[in-house]
């Protein structure tokens, strides 16, 4: 019986249905219908008939180890959650008994800010978080 083995050119072989699959071709890996041939393993066994083509592939080296899991040495860092506060601009204004509005913090004296961007207050400075102005006590 004449049976096909499918490498880069396609190789006929004359075999018996005792030939076991060691005897056709060692240096490839075969396979037939998608299962890996064992070499132990004969034509009758598997299944196959006249004119049946098995692949052949080059076994590939490594591929076989699992990448080993990092291990951390520090704590994950916790990120910086922010809070929200209601009615925030009451700590820019205060209104008086009178109506009167009155400015809690300065506003920034430079040019590029413009109108309505405060200073914040620390304990020795005052700091426009936009143009990056610093006026220290």
């Amino acid at each position: 019986m004449q049976i096909f083995i499918k490498t880069d050119e396609i190789k006929a072989f004359e075999v018996q249905p005792s030939t076991s699959i060691g005897e056709l071709d060692s240096e490839y890996t075969l396979s037939f219908g998608g299962k890996i041939l064992e070499d132990h393993e004969t034509i009758e066994e598997l299944g196959l008939s006249e004119g049946s083509t098995i692949e052949a592939t080059v076994p590939l080296l490594g591929g076989g180890k699992k990448r080993k899991k990092k291990v951390y040495t520090t704590p994950k860092k916790i990120k910086h959650k922010r809070t929200k506060v209601k009615m925030a601009t009451l700590k820019y204004y205060k209104v008086d008994d009178t109506g009167k509005i009155e400015r809690k913090r300065k506003e920034c004296p430079a040019d590029i800010c413009g109108p309505g961007i405060f200073m914040s207050n620390h304990k020795d400075r005052q700091y426009c978080g936009k143009c990056g102005l610093t006026i220290k006590f």
